[in-house]
């Protein structure tokens, strides 16, 4: 009976030695989670934050013009100061466009040939206003938006007096775009800017 007595205390002493030498180990290191590399990109290239504001009367009342009527489009002429290809004005280039709703490609009227280079430099501004990314540099910026006949007075009617289009625009401002920052050009259009053709016949 001591025998067993004794061969149970040491086996407890042994027990109980191996738990204080357990609690007194401290926990594994853990092995270091490799961290997700990230490369910095220098920017090569500025913004051009547009907003257009018309705050005329006329093209309210003949056209029905809010910034996001389908039958209005806010455009954005951006040329490179150092561009040969500059027209004679911003107007020239607007009054040449045929409307298109967006989000569908710029157009030009089809006897408009020698515009047609410049709907490379063309954006659109929905609601009239956009955020262009461009190379540093200084641009000639000009803005405008262009409108569609507005529906007969008559739904039955095939052929009315009416206005076939139209638009308003400025002339054209030189604009400087610097690396990683952003420029705004604030456009505001009234009547006095604008286009149209009155009493014409047109078709539904």
């Amino acid at each position: 009976m001591s025998t067993r007595i004794a061969f149970l205390l040491v086996a407890a002493a042994v027990f109980m030695m191996a738990c204080g030498l357990a609690a007194t180990q401290p926990p594994p290191t853990p092995e270091p989670i490799p961290s997700a590399t990230h490369t910095e990109v220098a920017a090569t290239t500025g913004s051009l934050a547009v907003e257009i504001v018309y705050t005329g009367q006329w093209y309210r009342e003949t056209f029905g013009y809010q910034p996001d009527a389908p039958n209005i489009r806010h455009v954005v002429l951006v040329l490179p100061v150092d561009e040969p290809l500059q027209p004679k004005g911003a107007g020239w280039v607007f009054t040449n466009l045929e409307f298109t709703p967006s989000p569908e490609p710029l157009s030009m009227r089809g006897d408009a040939v020698e515009y047609f280079p410049f709907l490379d430099f063309m954006y659109d501004a929905p609601g009239g206003v956009t955020l262009i990314d461009l190379p540093p540099g200084e641009y000639n910026a000009a803005a405008a938006f262009i409108a569609a006949a507005t529906p007969p007075p008559d739904e039955d009617s095939l052929l009315w007096a009416g206005v076939t289009g139209g638009g308003a625009s400025n002339e054209f401002q030189i604009v400087e775009i610097a690396v990683g920052e952003t420029t705004h050009y604030y456009v505001e259009l009234t009547d006095d800017n604008g286009w149209g053709s009155l009493e014409t016949l047109a078709f539904k």
